[in-house]
């Protein structure tokens, strides 16, 4: 296994009602048959990463208007934060999978080395791990403490 360049993992959130309930992310939020797509710290402080999110929302939504993005769900809600010790605490793996020239912090959040989808119950044991780093939903920021 590669050295790890992280410490926490990032993940943006969209409109979508699946992925959020009651405030929290819900477990569908890490449901993907391909990985799920996340960003790692990699030394950055939380302003840069929240910028970066925001960045990225921005840039593979660049072709939508307004409208369109809220009719497809693709609204920015929230960025959720997990620990190293969270995602080890459920055995799942980060594969770093940067995206050249336009993010390298990229990786994919993988049931193990060699299976990708992640099991339900460390789907519904990250939705319950995970902080809510920025809600969008309510212009607040905060970084809860385990």
């Amino acid at each position: 296994m590669a050295e790890r360049d992280w410490k926490e993992i990032y993940r943006r959130v969209k409109s979508k009602p699946v992925f959020m309930k009651d405030g929290r992310p819900s477990s569908a939020l890490f449901k993907d048959s391909k990985g799920v797509s996340v960003n790692r710290d990699a030394g950055r402080t939380i302003d840069d990463i929240i910028s970066d999110e925001e960045r990225l929302h921005s840039l593979y939504n660049a072709n939508l208007t307004d409208e369109e993005i809220k009719e497809k769900g693709e609204e920015l809600r929230a960025i959720i934060g997990l620990t190293r010790e969270q995602c080890d605490s459920v055995e799942v793996c980060v594969i770093p999978d940067p995206i050249y020239g336009e993010n390298e912090y990229h990786a994919l959040l993988q049931k193990s080395e060699t299976e990708i989808p992640l099991s339900k119950s460390q789907a519904k044991s990250l939705a319950k791990a995970a902080r809510v780093i920025k809600n969008y939903a309510c212009e607040c920021s905060f970084v809860k403490e385990n």
